[in-house]
């Protein structure tokens, strides 16, 4: 399934009206990105609270220090926002000898809502990270198992032996899981069906390649007739038909 643009998400959170009618009505159906919008809009909020927080407590010096230095920036662009009032701006560099004229920085000082700007960008990029991270890690939605059956050999394959399961996935599809082990034939191919309890009935579900195989079964065909699996030996002879040569089959039993 396809989920809305994380940015679009983003912007929703804020209260911008970015959505495509297609975005509007994936997102009235998807627990998931209306999950994702409630943790970005917590972030925005808690960001917008910060506006009125009142002055923001310069750092010490040797920080700001330390960031110019792992940056390498120039003197001049690692003069410290809000520096102490001592310090001072020259207003033409090239009259330092001649008297320049100098303006002490207190008045330069940062305006307290642009701290807390950053403060509430800093906290919408952490709230979108963290639900990134928990959407990865979280534990997929596991399939439902229906029923399931083991699957016995017929007299021409005794030393087979194989199980089958009845599974519901995420979505409602319904899959037929089937696992045997039967010996190796050199001239065919082996195919799972659905028989009816009576066997007056059949419905193929698809070639199985190696011992295992999932088989997405038919909507609407109705389980509680079509309850024995059944794995054959097929022959490459352009009859698709059950060859009646069957190696293992098992009754699905309701899980409940």
């Amino acid at each position: 399934m396809r989920h809305v643009d994380p940015e679009v998400l983003a912007l929703l959170a804020l209260g911008e009206q970015v959505a495509l009618p297609d975005d509007s009505g994936h997102i009235s159906e998807c627990e998931q990105c209306r999950r994702e919008i409630e943790v970005l809009t917590r972030a925005a909020m808690v960001g917008r609270s910060t506006f009125d927080a009142g002055e923001l407590l310069d750092s010490p010096a040797r920080v700001w220090e330390r960031i110019s230095d792992e940056l390498a920036l120039s003197p001049e662009a690692a003069t410290l926002p809000g520096a102490a009032s001592t310090a001072v701006v020259v207003e033409d560099a090239s009259q330092v000898t001649g008297g320049a004229i100098v303006h002490s920085l207190e008045k330069k000082r940062r305006r307290p809502w642009v701290g807390a700007l950053a403060a509430a960008a800093s906290l919408a990029l952490v709230a979108a990270a963290g639900s990134a991270i928990w959407l990865t890690f979280q534990p997929a939605e596991q399939p439902m198992v229906l029923a399931s059956a083991t699957l016995d050999a017929f007299p021409d394959w005794a030393d087979s032996t194989g199980e089958a399961k009845l599974e519901q996935l995420p979505d409602g599809t319904r899959v037929i899981e089937v696992k045997f082990d039967a010996p190796a034939t050199a001239d065919g191919y082996r195919e799972v069906w659905l028989i009816t309890s009576d066997a007056s009935a059949l419905v193929s579900l698809g070639i199985v390649e190696g011992t295992s195989g999932q088989f997405t079964v038919p909507d609407g065909l109705d389980i509680d007739r079509y309850d024995l699996v059944d794995i054959s030996e097929e022959q490459f002879d352009g009859n698709p038909a059950h060859s009646g040569d069957s190696i293992v089959r098992g009754q699905l039993t309701d899980n409940a």
